[in-house]
């Protein structure tokens, strides 16, 4: 995600028929993500990733989380997934997930995944919140503002809901300050395995922190 010449995008949720291109937008965004490299491993790491992106779109689907698409013309440019308090995390996930996903990463993996989301629980304020699961811009449309733009409708969206906040773990600097523009505030640094990153929460209770768009 990055600044420059801003493009115009519009915002939707994903169509079933779109879920395949969200994945290799994901794919794209998280393949040098240290977090799924550790967890993944070396062996078989690009199959791996795909595999448990895949069955997380399609399990977020299946329960009705929020999957936005952004789009220039009629191009998907990013993605957002976000899931909601009533969406089973960590130790709590359904057991056809945890067989799903282990089906294609490997027991190891998945216990890396819900070991990640148990750990972000803990550190929330509270139960009623969003969390920023997964993001990606297309890299062919980075370095325009879109960013900014797709966090700009997350947090409209928000604002239209009953939640609380929102909250997102980003282990690059660069991610950090975007998401402090758009009022995220670092709320706890969080250690995973050998993984360091902030945990960010936007307060839509107090929106006195809300920043400047960019």
């Amino acid at each position: 995600m990055g600044q420059g010449q801003s493009a115009e995008i519009k915002a939707g949720y994903l169509t079933a028929e779109e879920l395949r291109v969200a994945a290799s937008l994901l794919y794209n965004a998280y393949h040098d993500d240290l977090f799924f490299q550790q967890a993944f491993g070396r062996q078989g790491y690009g199959q791996k990733l795909r595999a448990a992106l895949r069955e997380e779109l399609a399990e977020l689907w299946q329960h009705k989380q929020k999957l936005v698409g952004f789009y220039e013309g009629d191009v998907l440019v990013a993605v957002a997934c976000i899931v909601d308090k009533e969406y089973p995390q960590g130790e709590s996930r359904y057991w056809y997930w945890r067989l799903k996903m282990a089906l294609g990463t490997g027991w190891s993996p998945t216990r890396h995944w819900m070991e990640r989301e148990d750990e972000l629980k803990g550190m929330l304020p509270g139960d009623d919140y969003w969390l920023l699961q997964l993001i990606a811009v297309h890299p062919q449309h980075q370095n325009q503002g879109i960013g900014g733009q797709v966090l700009a409708s997350l947090l409209q969206l928000l604002s239209e809901s009953d939640s609380q906040g929102l909250a997102v773990f980003v282990s690059q600097p660069k991610h950090e300050q975007l998401f402090a523009r758009k009022g995220f505030k670092s709320m706890e640094k969080v250690t995973l395995g050998d993984v360091t990153g902030q945990l960010m929460y936007f307060d839509a209770v107090d929106r006195d922190g809300v920043a400047q768009s960019g």
